[in-house]
């Protein structure tokens, strides 16, 4: 892996923990159940899967995990229950058999035109079983996102390879809810992200100006 495309994951891995965090907190407001026992024998798939370690981890709980990035950076080999691909997200939709319960789509979005954004969610409604959930994060858009997401973490802090976003392509939690409810997706919430560049940690935080997660059910 390149010197570039380890600066483009750092900040993705320590954003593991604070996933595991928050989809705790959803599965056990939604649903009632404990994490560990939510995951067993869930059919998973992750679009945007980076490295497929973060998969990995809910695969070690018992699930059924699938995993599709256009980059082949992935650290985990293929075994039972767990497969990563080499393809772009839509064609995997496109062409797929398989349904879901739990899909990740974690800071995927803001990297997609409108169109395709458009598009996957169309996709990826037709592969869902019933009460299925949708975990992600992306970038709202605003001013705010523009100068933190872009000018702090790519041009001041080097916290990102430069050009890693555009500002036009983020997604505010309202147009995410537009295109989601279009779809037969409830958006159930959205929670801000805090990053500390400090000690490199994030946090669960009311303020959702730059990153959020967001919970969907079908």
């Amino acid at each position: 892996m390149s010197a570039n495309n380890n600066k483009y994951y750092e900040p993705l891995e320590q954003m593991m923990a604070i996933r595991h965090q928050y989809m705790t907190k959803m599965i056990r407001v939604h649903s009632g159940q404990d994490i560990y026992n939510f995951f067993q024998n869930k059919s998973v798939l992750d679009l945007g899967c980076g490295t497929g370690e973060f998969l990995n981890n809910y695969c070690e709980m018992g699930a059924k995990c699938t995993g599709i990035d256009v980059r082949k950076n992935f650290k985990i080999k293929n075994k039972k229950n767990y497969k990563l691909f080499n393809l772009e997200a839509n064609n995997f939709l496109r062409k797929s058999k398989k349904k879901f319960d739990i899909v990740f789509l974690f800071e995927f979005l803001e990297h997609l035109e409108e169109e395709d954004k458009i598009y996957l969610f169309k996709n990826l409604s037709k592969k869902l079983n019933k009460n299925a959930y949708v975990f992600l994060s992306t970038l709202n858009k605003n001013l705010f996102s523009k100068y933190f997401a872009i000018e702090i973490a790519e041009n001041i802090l080097n916290l990102l390879p430069k050009k890693t976003h555009n500002i036009d392509l983020f997604l505010p939690p309202s147009k995410l809810q537009t295109i989601a409810f279009k779809y037969n997706l409830n958006l159930l919430n959205t929670q801000g992200i805090l990053y500390n560049p400090i000690i490199k940690t994030f946090k669960l935080s009311k303020i959702d100006l730059v990153n959020y997660f967001g919970t969907l059910k079908y």
